[in-house]
């Protein structure tokens, strides 16, 4: 019994012949397109991350990862936030943690008087190409 959708328009053996053509044309070992990354990640839909990652010989905590970032990140939305609302500053303090979906990672932490600009720090952070 599979796990699929109704629609049937991609399935993991559909994934797998396209995998298999790439690896067999690669001429070197190298980084998997992120055209196929999409391929197995538009899976998830309708397979767990298990399934894919052990029926396309991935990376199961490679694709864990892309899954949920984009999930966090549905297409078609910027990949920063628009609005970002800071929490009262009683204290005179506020700390920022921030993650991109590559990874990188952010501690802001200011103490006093905020002579910064958060928000374009942040959409600078956010603009960031690996």
């Amino acid at each position: 019994m599979t796990n699929e959708k109704a629609n049937p328009k991609l399935t993991l053996e559909k994934a797998q012949d396209q995998f298999a053509v790439w690896r067999k044309i690669r001429k070197k070992r190298g980084s998997i397109p992120e055209k196929l990354w999409n391929v197995a990640i538009s899976l998830a839909e309708s397979y767990s991350v298990h399934q894919i990652s052990k029926g396309l010989h991935l990376n199961h905590a490679a694709l864990k990862d892309r899954v949920e970032a984009r999930r966090v990140i549905p297409s078609g939305e910027p990949n920063h936030p628009t609005f970002i609302e800071l929490p009262p500053m009683a204290s005179g303090e506020v700390s920022l943690e921030l993650e991109n979906k590559t990874g990188g990672k952010m501690k802001i932490h200011v103490k006093g008087y905020m002579d910064i600009n958060l928000v374009l720090l942040t959409q600078t952070f956010w603009s960031q190409q690996p």
